[in-house]
């Protein structure tokens, strides 16, 4: 058979030419065949390149064609100075701040310390206040948490006795208990079903605007309602109405058990503001957000007070290295009021030694302004409360000092909580020299230990020279403060 005819196991041939000793070009590399060929059947097969060169042969013109393919796609020139997309993180805070959240807080949420989100409502904490704003109403929740165990047997009835006691209602009577669905609650029931619980919480609720609202009772049962929507369990409190001062306020009682009988954990963020901000959205709600001209009373009220007050929290945000700068006067009407309610502050605490200007408008202030306002905000509340306590019998009033070591003696006039929610006592006592002595028992003070009338003799404690002891005459009974 010839060259032109059929080759064994190779299929038609090809080619007709001698085989040279390297067959092939480019990428596409054949066998080597060495010449002379021994035959022609066995020098054709040699030429018949391996599988290797094949499958490079083949890769080698896909890679043509697609090199064939290629167009370009032109797009328009990259501005390299031009700005950056902004980052998620940055388009959700400015998002957040246009819906009336801080980013600040935001932030401050999520670098709250551990433990903080803990126990039921820790998310409801996080979604409280968001309706929130600068006009909006403002309440204060003072809680604490009670051990009974630590706190003893009879912790609980004598709470319950104190808040329901005489002169608290706006008529002047006697304090009545009411619960979620009853005007009149059952204060020794509510004792027996708590005994064997671990713990308690007691509760101060007290809108900012509590003569507006008028109705407490339902205020409190409207806002316990929804706390209890928020911890996501059926809660059994008892709550008494005090119109007794002047601010207006509920006290609560909270068992410390759920609706399957389990201890109730309630996270920290939500007693520490959760329920504030829930107050507060209720207060909005019912009445309506604060007007410019409520806001601006209310800044005039505080320039001149003796307390710690928002005016000062805003100046203390804005210091920086001890100074308060006012050189910038901003185009808007009520910025321009707040900036010189600003300045009337200052003008204040420079008369209290806490400030002193500087140039221009610049100001310092003192370093413990805040420690110093506070206590003369408490010392104001102690005056008023003795002014309160003695009505129409005026006497010259001072505070007793254990720390000068000057005993006391004289007659009981009065005796009360400074604060409630502590059950912190305090004693007034007309001494020998005409004046009225405000005597501090401190925390968890038995008032049923000094009866009104009773001649005491009061001296600093032995072993702490800053706290009192009250040494009531001709009995036995002591009793030590703090």
């Amino acid at each position: 058979m010839g060259l032109a005819g059929k080759i064994e196991g190779g299929g038609t041939a090809a080619r007709t030419s001698a085989c040279p000793d390297w067959i092939g070009h480019g990428t596409r590399q054949w066998q080597r065949v060495p010449s002379p060929c021994a035959s022609r059947s066995s020098h054709w097969d040699s030429c018949v390149p391996s599988a290797t060169a094949c499958a490079a042969a083949r890769g080698s013109r896909a890679m043509a064609d697609r090199d064939d393919d290629f167009r370009p796609r032109p797009t328009p020139p990259r501005d390299r100075g031009a700005r950056r997309t902004p980052r998620f993180i940055s388009q959700v805070l400015k998002a957040t701040s246009k819906a009336g959240r801080s980013p600040q807080r935001l932030l401050a949420n999520a670098t709250a310390r551990p433990g903080a989100g803990l126990g039921r409502g820790h998310v409801a904490a996080r979604l409280a206040g968001q309706s929130l704003g600068p006009r909006s109403r403002r309440a204060i929740v003072k809680a604490r948490l009670v051990v009974l165990k630590r706190a003893g047997e009879r912790s609980t009835q004598k709470h319950l006795r104190y808040i329901e006691r005489d002169g608290v209602t706006r008529e002047g009577g006697r304090g009545r208990l009411y619960g979620p669905d009853t005007d009149y609650a059952d204060g020794d029931a509510f004792e027996r079903r708590c005994r064997e619980d671990r713990h308690e919480f007691r509760f101060i609720l007290a809108p900012e605007d509590g003569n507006e609202i008028g109705d407490l009772r339902a205020f409190t049962r409207t806002h316990m309602a929804q706390v209890q929507r928020d911890l996501g369990t059926r809660l059994d409190w008892v709550a008494v109405d005090h119109w007794d001062t002047d601010d207006p306020h509920t006290h609560i009682v909270l068992r410390g058990k759920d609706d399957l009988g389990a201890d109730l954990v309630i996270a920290r963020d939500y007693i520490g503001h959760g329920m504030r901000q829930r107050a507060a959205e209720l207060a909005t709600d019912w009445l309506g957000p604060r007007s410019r001209h409520e806001i601006e009373r209310q800044f005039v009220r505080e320039a001149q007070q003796d307390r710690w007050t928002t005016l000062d929290q805003a100046l203390t945000r804005s210091t920086r290295d001890g100074m308060v700068s006012l050189r910038d006067v901003p185009g808007d009407l009520g910025r321009r009021r707040h900036r010189a309610q600003l300045i009337g502050r200052l003008q204040h605490l420079a008369k209290l030694g806490l400030a002193e200007r500087q140039r221009g408008a610049q100001w310092s202030l003192h370093p413990e302004a805040e420690r110093v306002l506070r206590s003369l905000g408490e010392r104001g509340d102690i005056i008023r409360t003795m002014q309160r306590r003695l009505g129409k019998h005026a006497h010259e009033h001072t505070i007793w000092d254990p720390a000068k070591g000057k005993p006391l003696s004289g007659r009981i006039l009065a005796s009360g909580l400074s604060d409630e929610l502590h059950e912190r006592g305090y004693l007034v006592v007309a001494g020998r020299d005409g004046r009225a002595h405000y005597v501090d028992l401190g925390n968890r003070a038995d008032l049923s230990r000094y009866p009104d009338g009773a001649q005491v003799f009061v001296r600093p404690a032995p072993r702490a020279p800053d706290r009192a002891m009250v040494v009531i005459q001709r009995t036995p009974l002591i009793g030590r403060s703090r």
